[in-house]
């Protein structure tokens, strides 16, 4: 088993190439979509967007004097993002599980060009911190989790490929290395969440004070 883990091992590291064409796309695509956001933020107006989110105005007034509670934040937090998780990770063993992952790495990059731009707008630089704020702790381990399902996919993808060539062979090696990421990608994004739900409300909460 070990001497079959390091020949595998050995075939991934024969095609730097492919990772390195990932790793470009992935970026220029992220790059991309975050100016997309901040674009269309601009074209909209400051007026359109003033009350978008956290920039609105009743929502940082209620968010500073309201307790949060951590349990129920948690398992709301837990419905909105974990099926996503799960669907992309159920594609990193289809052809679309690239496309998924960049779509919904896209969406992060995009959503915050837009809220940064909307941000600054009404509030001007310190506007920046309340952006930044609602997103830390917890983006620290969903932006890797969201990378790492795009990795997974294109190597699942390349895996799959030379099990076809070499009539099934593979095929238990796929799913136990599909598994075994999953597992990982799944305790990652549950760190995520418990972090927004008991420390980002905290940090944000001391941020709004100067709003």
């Amino acid at each position: 088993m070990k001497k079959r883990m390091r020949v595998h091992w050995k075939q991934g590291e024969a095609n730097p190439q492919s990772r390195s064409m990932w790793t470009r796309l992935m970026q220029g695509s992220l790059i991309g979509a975050f100016t997309a956001g901040i674009f269309l933020a601009n074209l909209m107006g400051r007026e359109a967007v003033s009350n978008a989110g956290i920039l609105n105005d009743y929502f940082v007034e209620k968010f500073q004097y309201t307790e949060i509670n951590g349990q129920n934040l948690f398992f709301y937090i837990l419905g909105e993002r974990v099926p996503i998780l799960l669907l992309l990770l159920a594609l990193a063993m289809t052809a679309l599980g690239m496309a998924g992952g960049l779509l919904l790495l896209d969406w992060q990059g995009f959503s915050v060009g837009f809220m940064l731009s909307t941000a600054i707008a009404k509030y001007g630089m310190k506007g920046i911190f309340l952006v930044l704020g609602s997103l830390f702790p917890q983006y620290l381990f969903y932006f890797p989790v969201y990378i790492l399902c795009c990795y997974l996919a294109s190597y699942l993808r390349q895996r799959m490929r030379q099990d076809r060539i070499g009539n099934g062979s593979d095929r238990g090696y796929i799913y136990g290395a599909w598994l075994t990421a999953a597992v990982g990608i799944l305790l990652i994004f549950l760190a995520g969440v418990f972090l927004e739900s008991y420390v980002n409300p905290t940090i944000l909460k001391k941020i709004l004070k100067f709003f």
